[in-house]
């Protein structure tokens, strides 16, 4: 089915395939594991350029290593000391620095809806989600 996603896509979410009319003949794929800001977009709790902001500081979550991840420890190659690892970390930290910063501006609970809701899929305050999301709306320019 070319609606249900490519492959790779189907091996990471949990599809759902389901018959629409009576006689089954149509099919229609439902993904069950959607993220806390697809849900709240798909039942219009959040607008487009909200859900936008969400997913590109998401983004920055990721590249900055926000997420736990567990350790590689059969890391052979070369290696570095520690000076070079902790200029590592500090770019890591830059690239969500600001766009944490202009979410703190916009007040704690912003920014803690929206960790919350982007990090770890967790119900929080509509109304502090939306003030952070537009805050990062307008970070990002979008």
């Amino acid at each position: 089915m070319i609606e249900s996603g490519t492959k790779e896509y189907r091996s990471k979410k949990e599809i759902h395939i389901e018959e629409i009319g009576s006689n089954g003949t149509f099919k229609r794929a439902r993904v069950l594991d959607q993220t806390k800001f697809d849900e709240l977009f798909l039942n219009d709790n959040i607008s487009k350029e909200q859900y936008a902001a969400a997913d590109m500081y998401l983004g920055l979550m990721s590249i900055s290593s926000c997420f736990i991840k567990s350790p590689n420890l059969g890391a052979q190659g070369s290696r570095s000391n520690p000076r070079d690892a902790a200029g590592a970390m500090a770019s890591k930290i830059i690239a969500i620095s600001s766009a944490r910063n202009r979410l703190r501006d916009a007040g704690e609970s912003c920014l803690v809806a929206v960790e919350s809701c982007i990090g770890m899929n967790a119900d929080v305050d509509l109304h502090d989600l939306r003030i952070g999301l537009n805050a990062l709306f307008r970070y990002f320019h979008i």
